[in-house]
């Protein structure tokens, strides 16, 4: 049952349905570098994410969709809210598409349902995010939706034994209404 739909994407709240969906993501090298972790070797290393995600939606610190094409109901990513912190009302937010979906205007299809769905339900006044100073189309997508680049964050990754820099973004809740 989907939880946020519009006329091209479904957002459903992860589950072990999703689980060859989100192995092709993290068994993918290239894909993980860009997200900062290295890669799954099996499902059962990935079926523990999900596992873990379900937890924090329960225990209310987050929450991970699993992205569809509404038309034909293929896997194209995830996105996730995460590290929410009630008192200082600011969370984190992290997303990626399928490579075979990118360049196809998919993410901002996802993150305008997401961000509608979490500053409605969240009642968040920050949330942030970091993308790898390489990652230009994941900066373009931030900044389309009026977040503000913040700075670099100097060896903030290391994956495979190797460090990244990154970009800080954030978004205000006063930010959405100035676009």
């Amino acid at each position: 049952m989907p939880l946020l739909a519009n006329n091209k994407i479904i957002l459903r709240s992860i589950s072990e349905k999703d689980l060859d969906g989100l192995f092709s993501l993290y068994a993918n090298e290239e894909v993980m570098r860009f997200f900062g972790r290295m890669a799954a070797k099996n499902k059962q290393e990935v079926l523990k994410i999900i596992e873990q995600n379900i937890q924090m939606k329960k225990e209310g610190t987050g929450i991970r969709y699993a992205a569809y094409l509404k038309a034909t109901d293929d896997f194209v990513g995830i996105i996730t809210l995460k590290r929410y912190n009630a008192r200082n009302m600011r969370a984190e937010i992290d997303y990626i598409v399928a490579p075979e979906h990118q360049r196809k205007g998919l993410a901002t299809e996802m993150l305008g349902l997401f961000l509608n769905e979490i500053f409605n339900k969240w009642n968040l006044e920050r949330i942030s995010t970091y993308v790898f100073l390489e990652n230009t189309a994941s900066c373009k997508l931030l900044e389309k939706f009026n977040f503000t680049r913040e700075g670099i964050l100097r060896h903030w990754t290391c994956v495979n034994g190797k460090f990244y820099d990154s970009y800080s973004y954030s978004l205000l809740s006063s930010d959405r209404t100035q676009k």
